[in-house]
């Protein structure tokens, strides 16, 4: 490819055509990109829309950090959500970390001052780090601490507010004790990742708890979870045909042509695509480590074998990253 940008729209492949089964995807249904810390920054969404314009309804961001003290405006802080720093033209839906009530509020001010009319709450970041410190998913099993801060927040701010949420910590009685909360307050919509935080990303989404709750809430409910194909989809919207809500993380960074054939009954190039996009991020990049970073997700959905995403590992600047992934991609669709 050169650098140049010769992929606004995939291309069809019209050699050994693979039909995929029957779309699915209806005029209702909208694509959510999920958070994804340190990945799905403005940088990865402007790029990414700039290649693919319209294919992604919104994107909730990488949460913002609720700290003790002053949470009042700075460009540092909210420097991901700043209007000029969003170029893309999917609905962008800041997202907070944290448990302090009156830093929820200042936070939620100082969006609304960006324009911004809702604001997600982070209930289901999984790691330790985050668990120890009663944040995200860490909350799930003080159902009283996250009303009071439902509570104290949902009247006093001058958006919506959403929350995004885990089965629970060790056990799915956690979300149980939260829905007469959820059906109570005015939250916009629910996301869920039907896993516990103690899964982490390792076990099976649990499709009969999801499926169980969803017949339990009187909120819009967005589903969240181990989207890797069309075929999941599918199998997801068959199973539950009044969600409309899908959010997808490490399947669009897998495959970011995903997108492209959920809604559609076309095969597309991942290979042209991925490269598109990796030197759409080249131009803003400033550390050869995020790159590879995205390259240990791109490599998955392009089955690039190991020895060679080795050589993607040892690059040490981004001119040496940018050859090698453009020789294992020459190499992959060598004819």
């Amino acid at each position: 490819m050169n650098g140049e940008l010769r992929v606004l729209f995939p291309q069809i492949k019209t050699k050994n055509t693979f039909v995929f089964e029957t779309k699915l995807f209806s005029p209702e249904d909208k694509l959510i990109m999920a958070p994804m810390q340190n990945l799905t920054g403005y940088l990865f969404r402007n790029a990414y829309n700039k290649l693919f314009p319209n294919i992604i309804d919104k994107a909730i961001t990488p949460f913002i950090s609720i700290t003790h003290g002053s949470n009042c405006f700075s460009k540092r802080k909210f420097r991901d959500v700043l209007k000029e720093h969003n170029t893309s033209k999917m609905e962008i839906i800041p997202q907070v970390l944290g448990n302090d009530i009156n830093a929820m509020i200042e936070i939620a001010e100082a969006l609304f001052s960006l324009g911004y009319k809702e604001m997600n709450l982070n209930l289901g970041c999984p790691f330790e780090r985050t668990l120890k410190k009663d944040r995200g998913a860490g909350l799930l099993s003080d159902t009283k601490r996250i009303e009071n801060i439902i509570e104290g927040v949902i009247n006093k701010i001058p958006i919506n507010l959403s929350l995004k949420l885990r089965l629970g910590v060790e056990e799915k009685d956690d979300i149980y004790r939260l829905i007469p909360i959820i059906n109570y307050y005015p939250i916009k919509n629910i996301i869920i990742h039907p896993r516990l935080a103690i899964d982490k990303y390792e076990s099976k989404v649990n499709l009969d708890c999801f499926e169980d709750v969803i017949s339990k809430v009187n909120k819009r409910v967005v589903y969240n979870g181990d989207i890797f194909s069309k075929e999941d989809f599918n199998n997801l919207k068959l199973r539950f045909p009044t969600i409309n809500d899908w959010m997808i993380g490490r399947g669009l960074l897998n495959n970011p042509l995903l997108p492209f054939e959920i809604r559609s009954n076309e095969y597309f190039q991942k290979e042209e695509g991925v490269l598109a996009l990796h030197a759409e991020l080249l131009k803003t990049a400033k550390s050869v480590n995020k790159m590879k970073e995205y390259w240990s997700y791109f490599s998955k959905g392009l089955n690039i074998e190991e020895d060679k995403l080795s050589i993607i590992y040892t690059c040490t600047t981004l001119e040496e990253l940018d050859k090698e992934v453009r020789n294992i991609i020459r190499d992959m669709t060598k004819v």
